[in-house]
């Protein structure tokens, strides 16, 4: 079978990249042919269609406002994608196409080429951006589904695209703009990481009869022997993006409720000024690290904290946090409770709530047999629900049904 993964990035840039690499891996050795469309990018994995992918674009979070609105028709519906991707699918033409994440940066007019050129099209729910203005049904510090029906205007009100009005009134004009071309309505199959993402994507409007889960594979990153930091004999770990959903505003409390035990954080993100301003003595900052360096830090940890506020739709850090026999304590929120059994491989607290969130952690602290019970029963769990062979072969099942029509 022939597949072609479109994707905003083709670095690894994230969970949705890591999910691009891996199945793209598990694919070429089950025996099928791979293809990319990003966008070309400086910092983009070598591949042989680069010469394809559509011209860069900026739209992070450092990009001002004015430089976004002058982007804005292709912000919105991507032209120059659109025309990249004709001249892929001349050169090589799948049999289906797999769409993670086109972001702005591609947008749903590569989904439109796809319909046009017939091929199916499959599309994995890493977020909510076809009915959720900001994709992550989160703003402002609390969950939001405000937008729910399609009234987008409500991001504008909130500033919910980056905590600017100006970006959300972007990001309106965008979702209008799709709703108004059924931007969505050639993809096939569906596929959600979760339960919850299934149900909530139905709630919010998917076709149920669309809608496949299949929880995503994972394996276990071989600790880096060398280059490593220098660490405390036990602490505890938070590694993730930096930023207000995924809780650290909590981190310095926790810190402070933990001690003398340390806290060590890995990653960066919008909020690593604000956490180095805010950090409490206990907190060891890390910044970004990569794959095996941080598998060696989370291998080494006694617990892992996932504070998200926001409905995360899988839960890479949980997972690979699982694999290592790590005891985890997680929100009780979005897809994080699949992952996660309270009292049995692991602890949930109410999202938001920093004196459950310490309270769980100091009682994994002070019970390490406990601890290590979670771990094993959660690393048992993970190997057998984030089976990469499982996951091939669910896949390839997702796209037998979406080329049958």
């Amino acid at each position: 079978m022939r597949v072609l993964m479109l994707n905003a990035f083709h670095w690894l840039k994230g969970g949705v990249e890591r999910t691009v690499f891996d199945e793209t891996a598990w694919l070429g050795r089950a025996g099928h042919e791979v293809a990319h469309f990003a966008i070309q990018d400086a910092r983009n994995v070598p591949s042989p269609f680069a010469k394809h992918f559509a011209p860069a674009a900026d739209y992070s979070e450092s990009t001002p406002a004015w430089r976004q609105l002058a982007q804005l028709p292709r912000a919105i519906w991507s032209a120059p994608a659109e025309h990249a991707l004709e001249g892929l699918l001349t050169a090589w033409r799948p049999d289906v196409a797999h769409v993670h994440a086109p972001s702005r940066y591609l947008t749903p007019s590569v989904i439109a080429g796809l319909e046009r050129a017939r091929i199916p099209v499959v599309m994995t729910l890493h977020d909510f951006k076809p009915w959720c203005t900001n994709r992550v049904l989160f703003a402002r510090g609390e969950v939001c589904e405000r937008c729910k029906g399609g009234q987008h205007w409500h991001a504008v009100s909130v500033g919910c695209v980056q905590r600017s009005r100006a970006k959300s009134l972007v990001g309106a004009l965008e979702a209008y703009d799709h709703d108004r071309r059924g931007a969505y309505r050639p993809v096939r199959r569906w596929i959600a990481p979760s339960q919850f993402v299934r149900g909530k994507a139905v709630e919010l409007g998917a076709d149920a009869a669309r809608v496949r889960v299949l929880v995503h594979g994972v394996t276990p990153a071989a600790p880096a022997a060398s280059g490593v930091p220098e660490l405390p004999e036990r602490y505890v770990l938070y590694a993730g993006r930096l930023a207000d959903e995924k809780g650290v505003r909590m981190l310095p409390a926790l810190a402070r409720g933990i001690a003398p035990t340390p806290l060590v954080v890995a990653g960066g993100g919008p909020l690593a000024g604000w956490l180095a301003r805010h950090a409490a003595a206990g907190v060891r900052t890390l910044g970004h690290l990569g794959t095996q360096e941080l598998a060696h830090v989370r291998t080494r940890s006694a617990v892992v904290v996932v504070p998200s506020l926001f409905p995360e739709t899988f839960g890479y850090a949980v997972a690979e946090a699982q694999l290592d026999a790590r005891a985890v304590i997680a929100s009780r929120i979005g897809a994080l409770t699949e992952l996660v059994e309270h009292e049995v491989s692991g602890l949930l607290v109410s999202p938001g709530d920093e004196p459950a969130l310490v309270a769980a952690a100091r009682r994994a602290l002070a019970e390490p047999a406990v601890a290590q019970r979670w771990g094993e029963t959660a690393r048992a769990r993970a190997r057998a629900a984030h089976d990469p062979e499982a996951h091939t072969r669910g896949l390839a099942a997702v796209y037998q049904e979406a080329m049958q029509g």
